[in-house]
């Protein structure tokens, strides 16, 4: 379910602008994380003030440095 929410927020990030950058990525995924409930800190590194969510903990991205999996 979570991975839905993740994938449909992604989406329309990108749908706002022609191309995705790390900051849109980030910004996503940082809304995401402040939906969630997280009482033990597991995303404590999202953090949106790095410029690049693909340093962030459980977050892979491919060579471009887009996210391709939560």
């Amino acid at each position: 379910m979570a991975c839905a929410l993740i994938i449909i927020v992604l989406i329309a990030a990108s749908a706002f602008t022609s191309t995705v950058t790390a900051n849109s990525e980030g910004d996503a995924l940082y809304a995401l994380r402040r939906s969630l409930n997280d009482p033990d800190n597991v995303l404590q590194s999202w953090d949106p003030n790095l410029v690049n969510p693909c340093t962030w903990f459980h977050i892979t991205c491919n060579q471009d440095n887009r996210v391709t999996r939560v």
